[in-house]
């Protein structure tokens, strides 16, 4: 397997980079929303697909990952079949969530030194603000942190833990997604748990999981104040959103086992997560 940068040989056009082994994938990057939208930046995707199609793989794609809500409507435009089955475009939002659903699942097997790598990344994806999107809420995997949220209205879980730029919380137990969904009023990357360190809510907050025995004294955690289920903040939902998600052979699986992202627009009026899934 070879993995090159900015390859210039093999045809016009200077993607990012090849990775190069049975299959050829290259890759064409943008930092700014809206980098691909006229017909200037379309003649560089297909010199891009014009090296790509000179390969002599079986399998051959070209990747284009940039920060937009939605697929570039331009590459909707490309009328050869052949350059349509090869374009993949995928938001750096979308890489975001996919290793989050990667190492959440328990069935995927990533050597530390690749979690590691990939955690790198993420931060480094949110440090190039490259991770806005119109998806304002992220959904947790919460079999004890629902019924603790009901109870403490916050969300605590391990320190530092990496979540896109939302502004609320929604939990996801039992195959449903229950139908409170708290706005975030604080956020606390890594709290230190010792009574009488912290001020105001968040103090109040740590004296009370230390008192009731919910976490350890001494611990760090991530913490997430949230308001109430009674709180005019909380977003309340007609009724829970059921689970109907489909793996690729048609098994049912989670909707997520760590997090994923939704946009609350959508949460307001989906019955299933299947009317959750972008459809862009």
């Amino acid at each position: 397997m070879r993995f090159q940068n900015q390859p210039a040989e093999g045809g016009p056009g200077v993607p990012d980079a090849i990775i190069h082994a049975s299959i050829r994938l290259l890759i064409e990057t943008k930092i700014h929303q809206n980098a691909i939208s006229t017909p200037d930046h379309l003649v560089q995707i297909k010199a891009h697909l014009t090296k790509l199609h000179s390969g002599r793989e079986a399998t051959k794609r070209l990747l284009v990952i940039t920060p937009d809500d939605v697929r570039p409507t331009i590459l909707d435009s490309l009328t050869s079949k052949k350059d349509k089955r090869a374009l993949v475009w995928s938001s750096f939002a979308r890489l975001d969530q996919a290793i989050d659903e990667m190492l959440g699942e328990d069935t995927e097997v990533t050597s530390e030194r690749e979690s590691f790598l990939l955690r790198q990344l993420q931060m480094m994806l949110e440090d190039e603000y490259l991770l806005a999107s119109s998806n304002d809420v992220v959904v947790v995997s919460a079999r004890d942190a629902w019924p603790e949220y009901n109870q403490i209205h916050a969300y605590v879980c391990q320190p530092k833990r990496q979540f896109q730029q939302v502004s609320r919380v929604a939990f996801y137990t039992k195959g449903q997604i229950y139908p409170l969904v708290p706005k975030i009023l604080e956020k606390h990357d890594d709290v230190l748990l010792v009574r009488g360190q912290h001020p105001g809510k968040l103090g109040q907050l740590v004296d009370r999981l230390i008192k009731e025995k919910r976490r350890e004294e001494g611990g760090r955690n991530k913490v997430l104040l949230l308001s109430a289920p009674d709180s005019p903040d909380t977003l309340h939902l007609p009724g829970p959103i059921m689970n109907n998600s489909m793996s690729q052979t048609g098994k049912p699986i989670a909707f997520t086992m760590g997090q994923r992202y939704v946009y609350s627009e959508r949460l307001k009026t989906a019955k299933t997560t299947q009317d959750l899934v972008s459809k862009s």
